[in-house]
């Protein structure tokens, strides 16, 4: 694999757990309706499934619509300021900003509904059918998720390249609930214990971990942007010459 796509893949894989604690109360909720179905493993995996499509699908063609929205002002930052790719740093720093400015406030507010598992059966359709459907009312708020797409792009990757990190990504992203799939199939004596100690842990740490989450991510992208213009960024730059460097 090539060095700059290591590095990305080092990149996301902590922006994708932070954007996972996103969906982890409802997601939560989910998979133990779907284990309690029929066909728990297939409905399980269904919802799991319903989750990844939407999300994976929306960050595929926000990538490739923001790539070319960001080519065609490059060619225009490249006539004027020789500076290509700089549309992307300034991506990031309002991004890491509303990150901050939106995790304080999270950590802050009164703590949400609970979700409550459905009272009728859940089949496969309609696991993924739940799934997809939260997945989208979700997608305007996943800031993490945009972050990651910039970091994406910032990496110039061929569409290949694209597509495999977007699916890591989103692998990671639902690597916690397919975690606990697979921990009650295990662990089938003990799955109830399971269930209620991780549903007790996600109801009292979800959303301070959340916060700290947003905030962290925010602040390491605004450093990383600002000294990006100062010819010290914090992340891998990949094809991005920071500004002092490219004027020496």
């Amino acid at each position: 694999m090539k060095t700059h796509m290591i590095e990305l893949l080092s990149v996301l894989t902590p922006i994708a757990l932070i954007n996972s604690l996103w969906i982890l109360p409802g997601g939560i909720v989910g998979v133990a309706a779907s284990l309690g179905a029929r066909r728990p493993i297939l409905t399980a995996i269904a919802f799991i499934a319903g989750q990844f499509v939407p999300h994976f699908s929306f960050g595929l063609l926000l990538a490739i619509g923001l790539d070319t929205a960001v080519d065609q002002v490059n060619a225009w930052l490249r006539d004027t300021w020789q500076e290509p790719g700089v549309l992307l740093v300034v991506l990031q720093l309002a991004i890491g900003v509303a990150m901050v400015a939106f995790g304080y406030p999270f950590s802050r507010a009164s703590k949400p509904r609970s979700d409550r598992a459905p009272s009728m059966p859940m089949t496969p359709i309609g696991a993924f059918s739940v799934a997809a459907g939260l997945t989208v009312i979700k997608l305007p708020g996943a800031l993490p998720y945009f972050s990651a797409i910039d970091q994406i792009l910032r990496a110039d990757p061929t569409v290949l390249e694209a597509v495999k990190a977007l699916l890591y990504y989103n692998l990671i992203y639902l690597l916690p609930l397919m975690s606990i799939v697979l921990a009650s199939r295990l662990f089938e004596t003990r799955s109830d214990r399971i269930f209620a100690a991780v549903t007790g842990f996600v109801g009292r740490w979800s959303k301070r971990l959340m916060s700290f989450g947003l905030l962290g991510l925010g602040v390491v992208l605004v450093v990383d942007a600002v000294g990006w213009f100062f010819g010290f960024p914090l992340l891998p730059t990949y094809f991005l010459v920071p500004v002092t460097s490219a004027g020496a």
